[in-house]
C-alpha cells in the first residue's frame, strides 16, 4: 500500500514538472493581425533536456459574448532545447474548423480573419503514445483584429464646394468585405463653426442630419430635411459596423454649397432648366428648340430612358427619339436635350418628356415647341 502511494505521488510530481515545460509568445507583425498565416508567427522556448514532437492547437473566442470562433490545429513537429521561432510554413498543414455560426471565415488557409476583438489561446501538446497527450504550454492573449481598410468617402469630395443644397453622399466599404458578417453604416452630417475644426465638430457639435443603420453605401440628403445653407460649413464621416459593433470610422470631410440658382417651370431660354414632375400635369414650358430640364438621379444609374410624345390632338403620338438614354450622374442633372433635327416637330405643338430609371419610376415635363 505505501508503495502504491509513493508511485501515485511519483506520477503527479511528474505530471506537474512536465507542465509548463514550454514558454509560447504570439510574434504579432507591424500591421497587425489581418491573415490566417499570421496567427502561427510565434516564439517557442523548449526547457527541458531533450527534443520534442509536439503539435499546437489554437481557440480564438470572442471576447464580447465568449463564443468561439475558429480553431487551428498544427501538423507533428520537432520541437528542439531551447528557443525557436515558428511561422506557418513551420506547422503546416493546419485544420481549421468554424466554431459558433455567425462569423464570416474565409475558407482559405491564407484566407483573411473576422474582424473583431478576440482571445486566441495557444496550447502546446506532446503526444506520448495512443491517445495520451500532454500539455507543455499555454498562452492567451487579446487581440483586436482590424480591417485593412475603414470606409472610404467618394462624394462630395472634401473641401469641395457642391452645386445642389440637397446633395448625394457615397462611400467605398471597409475592406476585406469578406471579413464581415452584416455590414451597416452610420452617417452624420454636422455644421462646423468657425473656431472649430472638423474632428471637433463630428464630437462636439448637434447632427445636421443622421442616419444609422444605413445598408447601402450611398445616402441621398431628402427632400423632407431642410435646405443645406450656402453661407455654412459642413462635415461629414460614416461609421463602418459589423453585426451591429462598431468596426472603423471613415476621415471627416468638409464641403461647402454653392449659391443656388432659382429654377423655373415657365421659361426654357438660355440658362434656365425646368424642374421634371413625377405627375404629367405639374410642370409646363416653352421650348425654343432645346430642351433644357433638371433631373435628380437617386441611385448610382449611368442613364435614364426618354420618350417624347405629341399630345396636342385627343390621341397622343410617340416620336421615335434619337437621344433615347441620356446620361445621368448621380445627383443634380441639368440636361440639354436638342430638338432642333428631332423628325415630327410641328411649331406651336404640345409635347411630353417622360424619364423613367431602372426601377421604371417616370417624371416628366411638359412643353411647347416654337422655333
Amino acid at each position: 500500500m505505501p508503495r502504491k502511494i509513493l508511485l501515485s505521488g511519483f506520477a503527479v510530481l511528474l505530471a506537474i514538472c512536465v507542465q509548463g515545460q514550454v514558454v509560447l509568445n504570439l510574434q504579432l507583425p507591424p500591421l497587425g493581425l489581418t491573415i490566417k498565416p499570421q496567427l502561427w508567427n510565434l516564439s517557442l522556448v523548449n526547457t527541458s533536456s531533450q527534443d520534442m514532437e509536439v503539435r499546437i492547437e489554437m481557440v480564438m473566442t470572442d471576447v464580447s459574448n465568449n463564443q468561439r470562433v475558429l480553431t487551428g490545429t498544427s501538423k507533428l513537429f520537432l520541437l528542439p532545447r531551447g528557443a525557436r521561432q515558428l511561422q506557418a510554413r513551420d506547422v503546416m498543414p493546419v485544420t481549421y474548423n468554424a466554431g459558433t455560426a455567425g462569423y464570416p471565415l474565409d475558407p482559405s488557409p491564407d484566407g483573411f480573419l473576422p474582424v473583431g476583438v478576440f482571445n486566441i489561446c495557444y496550447s502546446v501538446i506532446r503526444v506520448t503514445g495512443g491517445d495520451a497527450v500532454e500539455t507543455l504550454g499555454e498562452a492567451c492573449e487579446t487581440l483586436e483584429i482590424e480591417p485593412l481598410s475603414p470606409p472610404q468617402l467618394i462624394i462630395p469630395l472634401d473641401r469641395e464646394n457642391v452645386d445642389v443644397t440637397r446633395p448625394l453622399f457615397a462611400w467605398v466599404p471597409p475592406s476585406p468585405v469578406s471579413s464581415f458578417y452584416q455590414l451597416l453604416y452610420d452617417w452624420v452630417l454636422v455644421e462646423v463653426q468657425s473656431t472649430q475644426s472638423p474632428a471637433d465638430a463630428i464630437q462636439l457639435n448637434i447632427p445636421v442630419l443622421t442616419r444609422q443603420q444605413l445598408s447601402f453605401t450611398n445616402f441621398q440628403y431628402p427632400l423632407s430635411a431642410p435646405e443645406l445653407d450656402t453661407s455654412k460649413l459642413y462635415a461629414w464621416r460614416v461609421t463602418a459596423k459589423n453585426n451591429i459593433s462598431t468596426i472603423a470610422n471613415s476621415e471627416i470631410w468638409t464641403f461647402r454649397v454653392k449659391k443656388f440658382e432659382a429654377d423655373t417651370f415657365s421659361n426654357i431660354g438660355a440658362g434656365y432648366y425646368a424642374r421634371v414632375s413625377r405627375s404629367e400635369d405639374a410642370a409646363f414650358a416653352l421650348c425654343t428648340g432645346v430642351l433644357r430640364f433638371e433631373y435628380i438621379n437617386e441611385y448610382n444609374s449611368s442613364s435614364v430612358q426618354a420618350r417624347l410624345f405629341d399630345i396636342s390632338s385627343s390621341s397622343r403620338r410617340e416620336l421615335s427619339l434619337d437621344n433615347k438614354q441620356p446620361l445621368v450622374r448621380p445627383g443634380q442633372n441639368f440636361i440639354e436635350l436638342d430638338l432642333r433635327e428631332q423628325s415630327g416637330m410641328v411649331n406651336g405643338h404640345l409635347y411630353l418628356l417622360e424619364l423613367s430609371n431602372f426601377r421604371n419610376e417616370k417624371w416628366y415635363v411638359k412643353f411647347e415647341y416654337r422655333k
